[in-house]
């Protein structure tokens, strides 16, 4: 089974999209949330959600729900605790837009913000400062952990990633060290069989290789990250643990280029991913930024940026990867 739909189409008011993120909320209705504006780091960039009901459709036009004014915002991931809270996540940059990138610009000038909805993603409370400092950026979705602790990958000014770690549901949160190793940026993980997390990491440098690192202690410390063979051109990847203890990878399959998009499958927790189907892959496209859960009925969700103008949501059973992977 396959299937997809938009849910970012262009408007005069967000002509153009990008970094998108999805949960399932407790009544079964899927949220997203991304940044929409007139481009990436543009004055005018705000943090917009959408819904959608089972068996409906996105709602229209998105619901803008955060937007400093002349200043960009970035990068949300959005979690939903334990007691149903649904949180929000995301950066507002405040250096220099033009330039070249480096500290003073774009993105190592964001800070990290949360805000709080008390009914599942209608309304939001105030902004919460989580880190007024400049330079660490949200990505990928939070991971609940079995010892009832909650994790946040982080990228730090572009080389090396760092967690946030709530021990009481989302109330507060503290930053664990950086991870050492080869450079690396927005932590996607898991948790293993034996209490372990494995986090595959976004390429930091010129290696063109996703990374790994481990922890064996919840999240505080981590081993060096290192090299896998698996290709990636600098761009941000996803991974889910699915019910059946399997791993789908969602990421760009190529050292150059964002012009493919694959889905790959691990049944060894993550340490092989040898069955992968592309799910885009055009010369001229860019396809990016992948989002993947499975909701409760099984089926995989993936959300992701097609071509910086529309987000793209497409669901299917784990068994369509495997179905036309390529051998």
């Amino acid at each position: 089974m396959f299937e997809w739909d938009w849910v970012h189409e262009p408007t005069p008011r967000l002509p153009r999209c990008h970094c998108s993120v999805i949960v399932e909320l407790p009544n079964d209705e899927l949220l997203s949330a991304w940044y929409a504006g007139e481009d990436e780091a543009r004055p005018d960039a705000a943090v917009v959600i959408s819904r959608k009901a089972p068996g409906g459709a996105w709602s229209r036009p998105p619901q803008i729900v955060a937007d400093t004014p002349g200043k960009p915002e970035g990068n949300p991931i959005l979690w939903v605790n334990r007691r149903g809270r649904v949180q929000l996540f995301y950066g507002t940059m405040h250096g220099k837009l033009d330039g070249p990138p480096g500290p003073g610009v774009r993105w190592d000038t964001v800070d990290q913000k949360m805000k709080l909805s008390p009914d599942l993603g209608h309304t939001w409370g105030d902004d919460i400062m989580l880190r007024a400092e400049w330079g660490c950026v949200f990505r990928t979705k939070p991971l609940d952990l079995t010892n009832g602790d909650t994790i946040i990958g982080v990228e730090y000014r572009s080389d090396h990633s760092l967690f946030l770690i709530s021990e009481d549901d989302g109330d507060t949160w503290r930053y664990t060290g950086e991870v050492p190793g080869v450079r690396n940026q927005h932590p996607t993980m898991i948790q293993r069989a034996d209490g372990s997390i494995l986090a595959l990491l976004r390429p930091g440098g010129p290696q063109h290789r996703i990374g790994r690192t481990v922890s064996h202690d919840n999240g505080r410390t981590w081993q060096p990250a290192v090299n896998t063979d698996l290709p990636n051109p600098g761009a941000a990847i996803d991974m889910v643990k699915l019910s059946d203890g399997r791993v789908m990878l969602a990421f760009n399959p190529l050292e150059r280029g964002r012009n493919a998009l694959a889905l790959a499958i691990s049944k060894d927790e993550g340490e092989t991913f040898p069955i992968m189907r592309n799910l885009e892959r055009e010369d001229d496209g860019e396809f990016s930024y992948p989002a993947i859960i499975q909701d409760r009925k099984g089926l995989v969700h993936l959300t992701y940026t097609h071509m910086r103008t529309r987000i793209k949501h497409v669901w299917l059973t784990p068994d369509w990867v495997c179905e036309g992977a390529s051998r």
